[in-house]
């Protein structure tokens, strides 16, 4: 728990020695501001992006083992694992939530899955690394709206997004 902490608080310095930006701060209240919105939107989405959504939102509370969860996580560039304890482990009272990027976990014990995206974020600056391209408008949605950054440039996805959260 100690070198969570003391490696969360570098790449949030990291990260605002780059961008001059208070990561924690910053993302936790854009994203608080615009959640509820978020799901309304996902939940009246129709078509193909409808139907893919669907089984996402609905996954949310689904319960999969531990292996399975980190056998998938080894075929992603970055993903966030949330592992929910079992009831075999009912002396766990928290989520397991943890960062990998390229099939290894780089930050474990994050508490939250939003916790866990501002930090993906941080390590994505201050390693300079590229978005995934099957993720670029979700990290595009993290930089531009939950951070603030480089707003001016927003592609026709993410401004449709923003137009409808701000109506």
């Amino acid at each position: 728990m100690i070198l969570y902490l003391c490696l969360a608080f570098q790449i949030k310095e990291e990260f605002k020695r780059i961008t001059t930006v208070y990561l924690k701060r910053t993302f936790l209240s854009k994203l608080d501001s615009h959640t509820t919105k978020l799901v309304e939107i996902f939940r009246k989405k129709g078509g193909i992006a409808g139907t893919k959504i669907k089984p996402m939102l609905d996954s949310l509370s689904e319960d999969v083992s531990h292996e399975t969860v980190r056998d998938d996580s080894s075929q992603h560039i970055m993903k966030i694992v949330v592992i929910h304890p079992s009831m075999a482990q009912e002396n766990r009272d928290s989520s397991d939530v943890s960062v990998i990027i390229e099939g290894r976990e780089v930050l474990e014990g994050c508490r939250s899955v939003a916790n866990a995206c501002l930090l993906l974020m941080g390590v994505i600056y201050a390693l300079n690394l590229s978005y995934p391209l099957k993720l670029k408008y979700t990290f595009e949605v993290f930089q531009k709206l939950f951070l603030e950054l480089d707003i001016l440039k927003m592609s026709s996805k993410v401004q449709a997004l923003h137009k409808k959260l701000l109506a």
